[in-house]
C-alpha cells in the first residue's frame, strides 16, 4: 500500500509552503521513501557488520584482544560501503523540511519558527557534508584531504544535531520565541489552520448564526411541522434490547446493531414520503448453539446463515410501551404490515419494505465460513415444533467438487475434515469472509471502511448487475487517510487527512461487491483509480433505490466535529488565545454521564420549509455545560454530504444537553415520578436528549424506558419536552407539546401528530 500510491501518484494541484512540492509528494510519496531509505540502510548496516566481523576473526585480533587496525584491501572494501551509508544517511537528512512539516514541535502543527530556523538549517548542512563524505570515500583523493576536508566537519555537525535538537532548540524555544510567541508564530499558525480545515473538509463547512429564543410558542411549532411529524422517541441501544426479547426467536439468531434510516413510507403530507426508521438484521450466531449442537457439521454447513430482519417506527409506540413494527417475525409467519396510526396502510409498507428472499448469508457480526450447498439442508427458520430447510442457490465461494480444490481448501483451512467429509456434491462452494468489513478490506485493503455497516431492503430493478429478486444489501462507507498531510493537526487516532470517496454495496445473499466513487475530487483515490481502474464504478451507476439510502457516516462526522472544536476558529490570535474552544457535551444516558453521540433525525433546517434527514452534533464551551452551536449533515440529495454549522451567541445561556438532563431531574413532578419507579424496583433509562431547532426557539425531546430488573424489555413510558423554561412529562409526545405550548390538542394548534403518534 506505499510504493503502488508512491509511483501513481495524483497530484494534489497545491504546493507545500515550504518547499513548494506539490502535496502530493509529501502524502504519498514519501513514507515510501521513508520506507526505501530504511531498507537501504539496514541492508548496508548488516554487509558492514558481516564484512567488520570477517576482519575482526581474521588471523588472532579476538584471541589476543588486539585489533592491529585495517588494511589497505579491508579499507577499499568497507569505503564503498561507508559511501551508501553516507548516502543514505544524506538522503535521509534531506527529507528534514517534509519531515519537520508533519512533525513540527512548535505551538503550530508542522513546521514553526524554530524548527524552521535552528533544526532545519543544521539538517541540511549535515546532508551536504554526508554527500561530500560518500563522495570521498568514492573518489580516489588523498587520504589527509579526506580527514582534513570531510571527516572533520562531518564529525562536527553530527555531533551538533543531538545538541541542537536536544539543547539548542528548546532553549531558543523558551527564551526567544516564548517572549514574543504570537508575532513569531503567526504564520505557521495560520498555516497550520488552513492545512487542518483543508485536510478534514472543514472549509466546505457553512456557517449560520441563529440567536434563538429561550421559549416555544404554538407558532413555532406550527412552524416546524416536518420536525415534529418524524421526531426520533426509540433509541438504538433500548429498541435492541426490545428486539431480542420479542423477535431473536431463537438463541442462535443475533441482532448484532440497529441503523437508522428513512423509506418512502409516510402518507401525511408533511413527512413529504419519508418515513424514519430503525432498521435491525436477524444474524446466525452459531457460538450460541447449545454444546452438543456446536459440531463442525452444523456450524459450517447446517446454520449458515441469518435469516429476516425487522423494521420499527422511531416515533410511535403501542399501548404497551413496546415498538410498533412494519417488518416482524419470520418465515411462513412473517409480518409486513401498517401502522393505522400513522395512517400507513399494509400495501404502503410491502411496497416500501420487500422482503423476498431474506437469506443473509453476509453479514455484519463475525461468521465462520460455510460450505452451501451441499447434501445437507441448511436450516432457515423455525416453524412451530418443525424446522424449515433450504439449500444456498447463490454464485460466490469457491468450487471445491474437484479433489485438487479440496486438498487447497484443506489445507487454506487447516481443516483435515474437508478431505473425508462425504457431504459434498458437484455444486458445493466455500464461501469466505462473509462478515462484509473482512470482505472489502481483502478486496481494497487500501480503503478504510467504517466499522459498522447498516442494512438497507430495497426493489432494485432493470439494473443488470442486481438480481431483481433480491433485496437485501449491506451498505458501508470508505475513507481514504493519510497520516503524513503538511501543517495538519493529527486527531487522537494520528490522522491528519480524511475523505469518504467511497460507496460499499455487498450483496447479503450472493456476497458481491460493488465500490461507487461519490467523490472523485480525492487525490488519493484517484490515484488507486489508476492503479485498479476496472474496480470502481460512478455513484451514478449504484442504482436509485439504494442512492435513497446513503448516509454521512457517523465515523466521518465524528472526526470532523472532533476537529471542529478548535478548528471552527480562523483568527490566527482567537486560535492561539484558545478563549473559543468548544467541547462535546454530556447528558445522562440510561442512569450516567456519557459524551452526546451524533443522532439522526427528520428535520426542518433553518430557512428550509422541506424536512430533510440529516445527522447531528451539538457543541459546547470547553468548561462551561451550556449550548453554543450544533453542527449538522445533510443526508438527502441534492444536498447530500453538505454540513451546516450552527453558532449561538456565547453571550447569551442557551442550556446545553446536560443540563436540561440535570433540570429534569430535578423538576418536581418529574422527580416525583422517577421516585415511585425506581421505589417500584423498575429501572430508569433516559434515553437520548434531542436538541431540535424549531421555528425561532430550541425544542429538547428525552424519552424514558423503564425496565424491570428481572427481564431486558425496555417499554417506553413518558416523553420529557422543554424548551429550557417550562419541563413537561406526559404519556406521549402531542400532549407534551400541547402542555408546553399552554395550548389543547386542538387543530388550531397546528401539529402534524395525529391521534397516533402515540396511541
Amino acid at each position: 500500500s506505499l510504493w503502488l500510491p508512491a509511483l501513481l501518484a495524483t497530484p494534489f494541484g497545491q504546493g507545500d509552503p515550504v518547499t513548494g512540492f506539490d502535496l502530493a509528494f509529501t502524502v504519498l510519496q514519501l513514507p515510501a521513501l521513508h520506507l526505501l531509505v530504511s531498507v537501504i540502510a539496514a541492508q548496508t548496516m548488516v554487509g558492514m557488520a558481516g564484512c567488520l566481523w570477517l576482519t575482526f576473526t581474521e588471523g588472532r585480533s579476538l584471541s589476543d584482544l588486539r585489533f592491529p587496525g585495517l588494511s589497505k584491501l579491508q579499507q577499499r572494501v568497507l569505503q564503498p560501503q561507508l559511501a551508501v551509508l553516507a548516502l543514505v544517511a544524506a538522503l535521509s537528512n534531506a527529507l528534514a523540511p517534509f519531515d519537520l512539516m508533519v512533525q513540527g514541535s512548535g505551538v503550530a502543527s508542522g513546521a514553526g519558527f524554530v524548527d524552521l530556523h535552528v533544526r532545519l538549517p543544521l539538517r541540511l548542512l549535515l546532508t551536504a557534508l554526508l554527500l561530500l563524505t560518500a563522495a570521498g570515500l568514492l573518489v580516489p583523493l588523498p587520504r589527509d584531504w579526506l580527514r582534513r576536508g570531510a571527516l572533520i566537519p562531518l564529525a562536527t555537525t553530527a555531533l551538533l544535531v543531538p545538541f541542537a535538537e536536544w539543547i539548542v532548540a528548546p532553549l531558543a524555544q523558551k527564551m526567544l520565541v516564548q517572549p514574543r510567541e504570537l508575532a513569531l508564530e503567526t504564520q505557521y499558525l495560520a498555516r497550520s489552520i488552513r492545512a487542518t480545515r483543508q485536510a478534514f473538509g472543514l472549509v466546505a463547512v457553512r456557517q449560520l448564526n441563529l440567536n434563538p429564543r429561550q421559549s416555544l410558542t404554538p407558532e413555532d411549532l406550527a412552524q416546524a411541522p416536518g420536525t415534529l411529524a418524524n421526531i426520533r422517541l426509540w433509541d438504538s441501544k433500548p429498541l435492541l434490547a426490545t428486539n431480542r426479547q420479542l423477535q431473536q426467536l431463537r438463541l442462535y439468531y443475533r441482532f448484532n446493531s440497529a441503523a437508522v434510516d428513512r423509506y418512502p413510507l409516510a402518507a401525511d403530507p408533511v413527512r413529504q414520503g419519508s418515513q424514519q426508521v430503525l432498521i435491525a438484521a436477524r444474524e446466525i450466531d452459531t457460538g450460541a448453539l447449545s454444546k452438543d449442537s456446536r459440531t463442525w457439521l452444523n456450524r459450517h454447513m447446517v446454520f449458515t446463515h441469518g435469516y429476516g430482519f425487522t423494521v420499527s417506527t422511531v416515533n410511535a409506540f403501542g399501548p404497551d410501551g413496546l415498538p410498533l413494527y412494519f417488518v416482524k417475525d419470520l418465515g411462513k409467519s412473517v409480518k409486513v404490515q401498517g401502522i393505522p396510526s400513522l395512517g400507513l396502510t399494509d400495501e404502503m409498507v410491502r411496497g416500501a419494505l420487500p422482503v423476498g428472499r431474506p437469506r443473509l448469508y453476509f453479514g455484519s457480526a463475525p461468521t465462520p465460513y460455510a460450505i452451501a450447498p451441499s447434501q445437507v439442508r441448511e436450516f432457515d427458520y423455525p416453524e412451530g415444533d418443525l424446522n424449515v430447510y433450504s439449500h444456498y442457490e447463490g454464485d460466490d465461494g469457491v468450487p471445491i467438487h474437484h479433489p485438487l480444490r479440496r486438498w487447497m481448501a484443506a489445507a487454506y483451512l487447516s481443516e483435515p475434515r474437508l478431505l473425508f467429509t462425504g457431504s459434498l456434491n458437484s455444486s458445493s462452494r466455500l464461501l469466505l469472509r462473509r462478515r462484509v468489513n473482512e470482505r472489502l478490506a481483502a478486496l481494497a485493503p487500501f480503503l478504510r471502511f467504517e466499522s459498522q455497516p447498516y442494512l438497507v431492503t430495497a426493489r432494485v430493478e432493470n439494473h443488470a448487475d442486481y438480481d431483481p429478486e433480491q433485496h437485501q444489501y449491506w451498505l458501508l462507507e470508505g475513507f481514504t487517510t493519510s497520516d503524513s498531510y503538511p501543517y495538519s493537526d493529527a486527531n487522537p487516532a494520528g490522522i491528519r487527512y480524511l475523505r469518504n470517496p467511497v460507496k460499499a454495496v455487498v450483496d447479503a445473499y450472493n456476497g458481491k461487491v460493488w465500490l461507487y466513487v461519490s467523490d472523485g475530487s480525492d487525490p488519493i483515490l484517484k490515484t488507486w483509480r489508476r492503479a485498479f481502474p476496472e474496480l470502481f464504478q460512478p455513484l451514478s451507476s449504484m442504482p436509485l433505490a439504494l442512492q435513497q439510502h446513503m448516509q454521512v457516516p457517523r465515523s466521518q462526522f465524528s472526526i470532523q466535529a472532533e476537529r471542529l472544536l478548535r478548528y471552527h476558529v480562523t483568527d490566527v490570535r482567537t486560535f492561539y488565545n484558545g478563549d473559543d474552544v468548544w467541547s462535546i457535551p454530556l447528558e445522562i444516558y440510561g442512569s450516567t454521564n456519557t459524551p452526546v453521540e451524533p443522532y439522526h433525525l427528520t428535520l426542518q433546517l433553518p430557512g428550509q420549509n422541506k424536512p430533510e434527514f440529516v445527522l447531528l452534533l451539538p457543541f459546547s464551551p470547553r468548561g462551561r455545560p451550556n449550548l453554543v452551536g450544533w453542527l449538522a449533515a445533510r443526508n438527502d440529495p441534492p444536498h447530500y454530504g453538505e454540513q451546516l454549522l450552527a453558532r449561538f451567541p456565547q453571550q447569551r445561556l442557551l442550556l446545553g444537553p446536560q443540563q436540561v438532563s440535570s433540570l429534569i431531574e430535578q423538576d418536581p413532578a418529574i422527580s416525583y415520578q422517577f421516585g415511585l419507579w425506581n421505589r417500584a424496583g423498575s429501572r430508569l433509562i433516559h434515553g437520548n436528549l434531542l436538541v431540535l431547532p424549531v421555528g425561532k426557539g430550541l425544542l429538547y425531546v428525552e424519552p424514558i424506558y423503564l425496565q424491570s430488573p428481572n427481564n431486558d424489555l425496555p417499554t417506553l413510558v413518558r416523553v420529557v419536552v422543554t424548551d429550557g423554561t417550562t419541563f413537561v412529562m406526559e404519556r406521549n409526545l402531542k400532549d407534551a407539546l400541547a402542555r408546553l405550548t399552554g395550548q389543547g390538542p386542538s387543530p388550531a394548534l397546528g401539529l402534524p401528530l395525529p391521534d397516533a403518534v402515540m396511541p
